[in-house]
C-alpha cells in the first residue's frame, strides 16, 4: 500500500515500503531483511530520504508509521537462514524524538519482532547536523528497552560524523547511491574507517551489482542490503518476503 503525503509546496509524494535481503559480508550468508522506503516520483523509484526531508515533522511521523505498519504487516518471514534474523528498520529522528511518535513506532516494531522472531536493529535517519549529541543520547536511552542495537544513517560529511561520535551507536548505515563509486574497494575501505567513529558496524544499502558486493566484502564492511531487481537474482516486491537468498557473489 502506498503512503502519501503533501509537501509544503502542495505536491503529493508517494512512498512504498519494500523488504530487501541483508547479507553478512564476512560469511556471505543472508542474515535478515532491511525495510527500505521508496519514493515514487516521475515514474521512477528513488530513495525516499530526500523526499521525506521535504515534509514537515508531523507528516514524516505519519509516513514513518504508515510505512512500518504496511511494510511489516504482510511479512510472514524474513530473509535469512538463522533462527533470529535481523530486521533493520529506518525511522526519522523527529519521529523518535516525540513521545507519541516513539510509542507508536515502537509498538509496531515490537509486534513485528515477536511475530517474526527477529532481532530488531533500528536505523535513525534524518539526523540534523545541528543536533546536540546529548539530545541523541537522551533519545537512545529511551529506545534501548526495545531496541538493543541502533544504527545512524549518515552521509559522508565531517560535521555530521563528528556529532555522532561517542553516542554509543551500534553502527552506521549509508546509501550506496551516495557513494561516488560503490564498486571501488579502496574507497569503501576509507569510508568504513571514517565511519568507525560512529559505531563498530557498517551497513551499505541497496547494492546493485556483484562487483559492488565483492568490493564491500573486500573493504571489510559488515552488512549489505541488496537491490534484487537490479541484481537480477529475484523480484523484490513490496510487503512480501520469505525464502532463502544466497547471492553467489557474496
Amino acid at each position: 500500500m502506498t503512503i502519501s503525503a503533501i509537501e509544503p509546496k502542495g505536491r503529493v509524494l508517494a512512498f512504498d515500503p519494500i523488504l530487501r535481503p541483508v547479507v553478512a559480508l564476512k560469511s556471505g550468508r543472508t542474515r535478515g531483511s532491511s525495510l527500505d522506503r521508496l519514493l515514487r516520483e516521475d515514474g521512477k523509484d528513488k530513495p525516499a530520504d530526500p523526499g521525506l526531508a521535504r515534509l514537515t515533522s508531523y507528516d514524516i511521523e505519519q509516513v514513518d508509521r504508515g510505512l512500518l505498519a504496511e511494510g511489516l504487516a504482510g511479512a510472514r518471514t524474513l530473509h535469512g537462514e538463522s533462527r533470529a534474523p535481523l530486521l533493520f528498520a529506518p525511522v526519522a529522528f523527529c519521529t523518535l524524538a516525540t513521545p507519541r511518535g516513539r510509542r507508536e513506532v515502537l509498538e509496531i516494531l515490537a509486534e513485528a519482532q515477536l511475530r517474526l522472531n527477529a532481532r530488531l536493529v533500528l536505523e535513525i535517519t534524518h539526523l540534523d547536523q545541528g543536533l546536540p549529541p546529548s539530545r541523541l543520547v537522551e533519545v537512545l536511552s529511551l529506545l534501548r528497552p526495545t531496541c538493543k542495537a541502533v544504527f545512524a544513517r549518515v552521509r559522508i560529511e565531517r560535521r555530521a560524523i563528528m556529532a555522532l561520535t561517542d553516542c554509543t551507536l551500534a553502527g552506521a548505515s549509508i546509501e550506496a547511491a551516495h557513494i561516488a563509486d560503490p564498486e571501488d574497494a579502496d574507497l569503501l575501505t576509507r569510508i568504513r574507517l571514517v565511519l568507525a567513529s560512529v559505531g563498530p558496524r557498517l551497513l551499505l544499502h541497496n547494492l546493485r551489482s556483484t562487483a559492488a558486493i565483492h568490493a564491500a566484502h573486500a573493504a571489510g564492511i559488515s552488512y549489505a542490503s541488496l537491490d534484487l531487481a537490479h541484481l537480477g537474482l529475484m523480484a523484490a516486491t513490496p510487503n512480501k518476503s520469505g525464502g532463502k537468498v544466497a547471492p553467489a557473489a557474496a
